[in-house]
């Protein structure tokens, strides 16, 4: 769980290093830049403010760059990433260990992501190059080339797992950033990784 102090909670994907040797945590602009309302330099707090976080005790890190959504679009990602450093990392939350290695999503493959709210979860990609609207504060935005995503036997992902990296099930390969899915969580939406690293200029996963 992490936020922008005035976001209530999402989820951090991963870390990550950028084209200019920072590490920095993944995640939703509207996570963690509060859907273009945030500055750069802003404190993101672990876990967010919905589950307790405060500033300035519970800070891990500051805005370091993120994509601005369009309004009405089109738009590729919902991206952001915070500098932090290793001191502030606390691998009781690590659950597995990523393959830096991306890989783009395909028809019938299988995925997991561990979020917020729902945990770990598996899906199926069902559909790739999807165009989805999606409401934010500033108003709605339209996506395009996004991937959906359905949950093996349950719901992939609720409300608050935005952010969270999705990968291959078995090798752990970075696929793709959860952002949104529909209202009744049958279906999830994940941005192409490849299109989030070069967005933000992510060099490499850790």
């Amino acid at each position: 769980s992490i936020g922008h102090p005035l976001v209530t909670a999402g989820t951090l994907g991963a870390l990550v290093v950028l084209n200019n040797n920072r590490l920095c945590l993944l995640s939703n602009n509207h996570v963690i830049a509060n859907s273009n309302n945030a500055r750069i330099g802003d404190p993101i707090i672990q876990p967010g403010r919905l589950d307790g976080g405060v500033m300035p005790g519970d800070r891990i890190g500051v805005l370091e760059n993120f994509v601005r959504i369009n309004f009405p679009g089109p738009n590729l990602v919902d991206a952001a990433v915070a500098w932090t450093s290793f001191g502030l990392v606390d691998r009781r939350h690590v659950t597995y260990t990523i393959n830096p290695t991306p890989l783009a999503a395909r028809l019938g493959m299988t995925v997991k992501k561990n979020g917020r709210t729902t945990q770990s979860t598996l899906g199926t990609v069902t559909d790739i190059n999807v165009t989805i609207n999606v409401g934010y504060p500033g108003g709605v935005a339209q996506f395009r080339n996004q991937i959906g995503i359905r949950g093996a036997g349950a719901v992939f992902s609720r409300g608050g797992d935005s952010g969270s990296v999705i990968v291959t099930a078995n090798t752990n390969q970075p696929v793709g950033l959860l952002f949104a899915g529909r209202t009744d969580n049958s279906i999830t939406f994940a941005n192409p990784i490849g299109a989030v690293m070069a967005g933000l200029g992510i060099r490499r996963f850790v």
